[in-house]
């Protein structure tokens, strides 16, 4: 059975979701089922009461409106971890559910066989009254029906569990999509400050240490001028490559926008992110950008990266900010090379800094 509530309560709203979408004949995609399901959680005042002066005036709900809707209402949800709970939700509901009328089929085949039982041994009974023979062959006959209804119940619940199994599947994809920067399959910028929130907090109950790294192509608009934006588009490939490859598993690369970078650090001391900063500077600068029609090699490019370590208790702006403010000291060094800002000193001061450019 069923017990815990709030896998329950998830069920019972999908339920609903899927009811409202059958009445109005709207197909079960993804994207049609995340709006109906937040129309029935009432989680949106302003969804909820556009779809009621929609229904209201019984317009149509056609492919174009549910992509509004969509559009409107639920591709901000993909940025928080509402539509993974909810995921998560409807694959434990099928999960219980198909357990739950596995098991009462299995109960009704027992009770099917006991009373099977009785009425052989009834049969067998010549001193038993007619009428209790027939009472007992016609709870038989009601029994097998039972059985036959069940199974397809059952049968129609496993086709569900597949639906909901495929939904929870696209729903999970699609969320990783709008976290993902398209070009460079890093995460983005809407899920690099959601994931900078979650690691600050973190360092802070946990007493541990946090870096954050923050990277720039140099020359990157004199490059992309120079070669086209087919190129410019494989150098941003090419550095989000070496960022995946340089960094540690649980480390976080992301795209800031642009030829920017950042990186988050988690659990990871100034001088250990000033050696992974390096370790990124050098290998970046290890690869030659070859055009892929003619095979040419276009040359090397290079990175400028700032790196600071979080105070707890500062915003994220202010530690956003010291990690561009020794970007910029980089790119004022010489380019090429790994700033280091330490902690800093007062509100308007940038604390200790340390540039390193490459060894002569």
């Amino acid at each position: 059975m069923v017990t815990d509530p709030e896998v329950n309560e998830v069920g019972q709203i999908a339920d609903e979701a899927l009811g409202h979408m059958s009445v109005l004949g709207i197909p079960p995609t993804p994207e049609n089922f995340a709006v109906w399901f937040a129309y029935a959680n009432r989680s949106d005042r302003h969804l909820c009461r556009t779809i009621d002066i929609l229904r209201d005036n019984g317009q149509e709900f056609d492919s174009i409106r549910n992509a509004d809707l969509h559009a409107r209402f639920i591709m901000p949800l993909y940025q928080s971890e509402e539509i993974e709970t909810v995921a998560d939700g409807l694959h434990a509901v099928a999960g219980q559910l198909s357990t739950t009328v596995a098991d009462a089929g299995d109960g009704t085949r027992t009770y099917g066989r006991a009373l099977s039982d009785i009425s052989d041994a009834l049969t067998r009974t010549e001193s038993v009254d007619s009428e209790m023979h027939r009472l007992v062959g016609s709870l038989v006959h009601e029994t097998r029906v039972m059985e036959a209804r069940n199974t397809r119940l059952h049968g129609r619940l496993e086709k569900s569990a597949e639906e909901i199994a495929r939904l929870r599947k696209s729903l999970v994809a699609t969320r990783r999509e709008a976290s993902t920067d398209g070009l460079t399959g890093l995460a983005n910028r809407m899920q690099f400050e959601r994931e900078l929130r979650s690691a600050a907090a973190k360092a802070m109950e946990h007493g541990t240490t946090l870096c954050l790294l923050m990277a720039d192509i140099d020359h990157f608009k004199t490059f992309n001028d120079t070669y086209g934006h087919m190129v410019g588009d494989q150098v941003l490939r090419l550095v989000g490559r070496v960022l995946i490859e340089a960094i540690r598993p649980n480390d976080l690369a992301a795209r800031f926008g642009g030829e920017e970078f950042v990186v988050i650090l988690p659990d990871c001391c100034l001088d250990e992110a000033t050696r992974i900063a390096e370790r990124i500077r050098e290998r970046i600068g290890e690869k030659h950008v070859v055009r892929r029609r003619s095979g040419d090699d276009l040359g090397t490019v290079t990175l400028s990266l700032g790196v600071t370590a979080y105070q707890p208790g500062e915003s994220l702006g202010q530690f956003i900010e010291r990690a561009d403010s020794g970007l910029y000291d980089a790119k004022q060094a010489g380019r090429n090379r790994v700033s280091v800002v330490g902690e800093p000193s007062g509100r308007d001061a940038g604390g200790v800094r340390s540039v390193r450019g490459p060894a002569q």
